[in-house]
């Protein structure tokens, strides 16, 4: 879990317990903001409270960070970590406590995501 303060940025989770974290499904759309100024259309899959994955209108780079909004009310910073045709998983990298206590809130009136559904 996240223990930063309230307004504070956290770390990102390591590895593993990213790996831990139930996965619920959630489906609305966002804007992916790359950093050369895109913002790309999307429409996301499920969530957990370290990241989320998403069906985008066009390609970004693996590996590349991006901004992802609406995130828990506002916007959080992501690493793109993988992609299966043009659906992209997203661990987020720096949320605050506020963000992470509402997204908490948010996932626990949605229905669980089953695990490797998609082989992702």
């Amino acid at each position: 879990m996240n223990d930063a303060p309230a307004g504070k940025p956290s770390s990102s989770n390591p590895p593993l317990h990213r790996k831990l974290l139930a996965r619920y499904r959630f489906s609305a759309p966002i804007s992916v903001h790359t950093s050369e100024g895109r913002a790309i259309p999307a429409i996301t899959l499920e969530i957990s409270e370290s990241g989320l994955s998403a069906v985008l209108a066009s390609s970004v780079k693996l590996g590349g960070t991006v901004q992802l909004e609406p995130v828990a009310a506002g916007t959080v910073t992501a690493e793109v970590r993988h992609n299966v045709g043009k659906v992209y998983g997203f661990a987020f990298l720096q949320m605050t406590g506020e963000q992470t206590l509402k997204l908490r809130n948010e996932c626990r009136g949605l229905p669980r995501f089953p695990p490797n559904r998609m082989g992702i």
